[in-house]
């Protein structure tokens, strides 16, 4: 009998403890499974915030295909309606485009060129040349004029730069007689070759000065103040119709005066 009851004991030793590791393992199991279910439900907004960026990426791609889709169609209308618009255009006899067709087609292909990179890089060194161009011509002109400035201060004669360079052998001058006495004008074109101008026409002027006079045509009023200083003359005006019939085209012209006549006789 005692043997029974060890040999039942010993089973149910056994029994307990093959029982207890069973209740560890499911234990441990359901520990496990209840960190995945709290892990899940932490989750739950950024798996919410997905699904809603899913859903909005489908329908945004999905907006994008029917929009394509819609302008394929209206693509191929207008193309339809090209072609035909075409065929009835060479039916009546016209051209197939207008005028302002093929303006829009060549400027649609000039501004496709525009848009490549290498003729917009030529563009931008062509504009920086340009650029560098207007800068170096202002500044240079900007200097220039001070020098010039400066030298005719120094020289202290109140002529302009521009006029002091004035070469007399550059300026053809016509000799007018004005007045009456004979051989006036020969004798003032002999002062004016002296002077180093080139001697240009010597006539006599249909009506009478009675001031000598400098006269000049649009643009060459500094070479007659030239004339006018080196002869002494002082009325410098514009050349008027009756001298310049008679100056055989020179752009200066003396007119000698009553004045001058007197002091010749």
């Amino acid at each position: 009998m005692l043997h029974t009851v060890e040999r039942i004991g010993s089973f149910a030793g056994l029994a307990s403890f093959l029982g207890l590791a069973v209740f560890a393992l499911l234990l441990f199991a359901h520990g496990r499974d209840i960190r995945r279910l709290r892990d899940w439900a932490g989750s739950a907004p950024e798996r919410e915030q997905e699904r809603m960026e899913a859903t909005q990426n489908i329908a945004a791609q999905r907006a994008e295909e029917l929009r394509e889709l819609e302008e394929s169609r209206t693509a191929e209308h207008e193309a339809i309606a090209d072609r035909e618009l075409r065929r009835q255009r060479r039916e009546e006899g016209l051209p197939e485009k207008t005028r302002g067709e093929r303006f829009k087609e060549r400027f649609s292909g000039f501004g496709e060129s525009l848009s490549r990179p290498a003729l917009l890089a030529v563009l931008f060194v062509v504009f920086l040349l340009v650029a560098g161009g207007v800068v170096y011509a202002v500044t240079n002109t900007g200097s220039s004029g001070d020098s010039k400035q400066g030298k005719g201060k120094g020289e202290g004669n109140g002529k302009k730069a521009s006029v002091a360079k004035i070469k007399p052998g550059e300026i053809e001058v016509a000799v007018l007689n004005g007045t009456s006495v004979t051989g006036l004008a020969a004798s003032w074109g002999d002062k004016i070759e002296k002077k180093g101008f080139e001697l240009g026409a010597v006539t006599n002027t249909n009506s009478t000065f009675e001031e000598s006079v400098v006269m000049f045509e649009p643009g060459a009023k500094p070479e007659a103040k030239e004339v006018a200083e080196r002869l002494k003359i002082k009325n410098v005006e514009p050349m008027i119709p009756e001298v310049a019939e008679v100056s055989n085209e020179a752009k200066v012209s003396v007119v000698v005066g009553e004045d001058n006549a007197a002091a010749e006789g």
